[in-house]
């Protein structure tokens, strides 16, 4: 329109800068919010260094004290000029109150203490572009990981929230829903017969052997909106079902580990409309990743080296003498091949 001017966005009263930087839900976002002007800094507060107020104690056991700490997933990229050239990392940060990070095995969460040698030691965020792909959870006894809880989520999950406003929900190795509330001196069991977790559009959802995803109401009670998986492998191997969320679409992977470690996949897409599952041989070009902790997808323009449509797992994952050594494998959706995989850079 003629005569229109645009006004940036430094000019905009401060009630309203407020609204938005509050509804960021990182810490990274905070922070790359305040760096853009004066006014978008002086809008909100700093996140503190211990915002996220990890690592947490849960529970006091006989053995020793239960914690629940926290990692990143980022895509770290060069920008144009850096000193160490061009290159994209994806790579599981782990940060301390104090602000020391510490690098995470991508698919099994244990520290790393050798990093790879093209990886700079140390991390400018101006040299940098970082995207936030998601956040993992884990709960140890006094530093080593708790073995009994196989899945963790946390919930409102917000650089905003207040400890005591936070839930925790996992499902353990006989596959109980468990959820405990701050104050409580005790988990409270919710379910039983359940494989994955996650948040998917502010609830809590999980999915049973069958396929069939309930949420968690506001009471804890458990509802089921989708109906189970119809078809798929009939083979007498285990089944485990994985949930993820890719560009707002929910997916269940139907994963069959046969003989030797070598995972077989099919994957299902929510159809919202009747609440069933259809399956897929695309994954809108992103990668899946099968980790111990939660599964996540990444598109493949944010991750070198990684191919579009593929489920990417860690073979043996339930054998515990691979624990030191993570052998990581690609499975394409489109031809049902295996392709051995080098993420050193990711795990070791």
């Amino acid at each position: 329109m003629e005569g229109t001017t645009t006004r940036p966005w430094s000019d905009l009263p401060l009630e309203l800068l407020s609204m938005i930087g509050t509804r960021l839900h990182t810490r990274m976002d905070v922070l790359r919010f305040r760096s853009v002007c004066s006014s978008l800094r002086s809008s909100i507060t700093p996140p503190r260094r211990d915002a996220t107020g990890f690592p947490f104690q849960i529970l006091r056991s006989r053995r020793s004290p239960l914690f629940l700490s926290e990692s990143t997933v980022y895509v770290l990229e060069t920008t144009d000029g850096a000193a160490c050239g061009r290159a994209r990392w994806l790579l599981n940060l782990e940060e301390s109150g104090l602000g020391d990070i510490r690098i995470l095995g991508l698919f099994s969460q244990r520290r790393i203490t050798s990093l790879p040698r093209q990886l700079p030691l140390v991390l400018d965020c101006l040299q940098f572009r970082i995207v936030d792909i998601c956040r993992q959870y884990m709960l140890e006894y006094g530093g080593r990981t708790g073995g009994g809880m196989q899945k963790v989520v946390v919930h409102p999950d917000c650089v905003w929230t207040n400890q005591d406003q936070r839930l925790v929900y996992f499902i353990d190795v006989e596959r109980q829903l468990c959820c405990w509330k701050y104050g409580d001196e005790n988990w409270s069991h919710l379910g039983w017969g359940y494989d994955d977790i996650l948040v998917y559009r502010g609830k809590v959802c999980v999915v049973d052997r069958f396929g069939s995803v309930s949420r968690v109401d506001s009471s804890f009670r458990l509802r089921r909106f989708s109906v189970s998986i119809d078809g798929g492998c009939h083979c007498h191997r285990g089944h485990t079902k994985r949930l993820v969320v890719s560009s707002d679409d929910l997916y269940v992977v139907d994963e069959c580990i046969g003989h030797g470690g070598t995972g077989h996949f099919r994957a299902y897409r929510l159809d919202r409309r009747r609440w069933g599952w259809e399956e897929v041989r695309s994954l809108g070009n992103s990668a899946f990743f099968l980790c111990k902790g939660r599964s996540f997808a990444v598109p493949a323009r944010e991750n070198d080296g990684s191919e579009g449509d593929c489920i990417y797992y860690l073979k043996n994952a339930y054998d515990h003498s691979s624990y030191f050594w993570e052998e990581v494998k690609v499975f394409s959706l489109a031809d049902r091949s295996h392709k051995d995989v080098e993420f050193s850079v990711l795990f070791r």
